[in-house]
């Protein structure tokens, strides 16, 4: 189990530079924890108690506004982390963390990683740059929700969800494994009926292929060569 997790972290953005020896010992230092779906991993305004690197699975990031919908900020999958804001300022989490599906993360303590990054100030670094890049995206998504009609929000998302977590099977399809038409709308700011309404349009134009838990997106589509 130590081999396979110190592997994990090594392909994480985060860790790829330390050395086998920090990885092992870092990798001791993690606690797996297992989450069911639709399991809150921790909810906005609670104490940060470490950061969290997934193994299998999917999160979605999201807020709740003071009526209680909902508004997901991001979406992650293996190989990503969460939860590094709140051990930076010491403040409490500043957004909520569910699983969309079953999903298996490592939990790396407060302590932990503020010693690893006194050692290893890349570490640093390399925080700084993947929360600059989630700045950029948080401010294309209020972009998207301020400039594009739902059609084009939609879009967007599935382009995201693609080059985020999909899988290219090289006949000109890309297959993802399918967020609820639920979360779909929280992403962009519509109804569920909608997206359903939505999708059911793009199943008869032969533009996506829903089979199971699975989608399959036409790369033509993805590339906006088709509307």
């Amino acid at each position: 189990m130590c081999a396979a997790l110190t592997d994990l972290l090594g392909r994480a953005s985060l860790f790829g530079e330390l050395e086998p020896a920090e990885l092992e010992t870092l990798a001791r230092a993690a606690e797996k924890r297992e989450f069911a779906r639709d399991e809150v991993i921790f909810a906005a305004h609670e104490p940060a108690d470490g950061l969290y690197v997934l193994a299998s699975g999917r999160v979605k990031v999201c807020v709740s506004s003071s009526g209680g919908k909902e508004l997901i900020l991001a979406t992650l999958g293996p190989e990503q982390f969460f939860g590094e804001m709140a051990l930076l300022d010491n403040e409490p989490r500043s957004a909520s963390v569910i699983a969309q599906l079953p999903t298996v993360a490592y939990r790396i303590r407060r302590d932990d990683f503020e010693r690893l990054i006194e050692q290893h100030p890349t570490i640093a670094r390399k925080l700084m740059r993947e929360l600059s890049l989630r700045l950029r995206r948080s401010n294309a998504q209020m972009e998207s929700l301020a400039t594009l009609d739902v059609v084009g929000r939609l879009a967007r998302y599935f382009i995201d969800l693609a080059r985020q977590h999909g899988q290219i099977l090289g006949n000109g399809w890309v297959a993802v494994r399918r967020p609820t038409h639920q979360d779909i709308a929280n992403s962009i700011g519509t109804s569920r009926e909608t997206v359903t309404r939505l999708i059911n349009d793009l199943e008869q134009r032969g533009l996506v292929v829903n089979e199971g838990k699975m989608s399959y997106l036409r790369e033509s589509v993805l590339s906006g060569e088709e509307g």
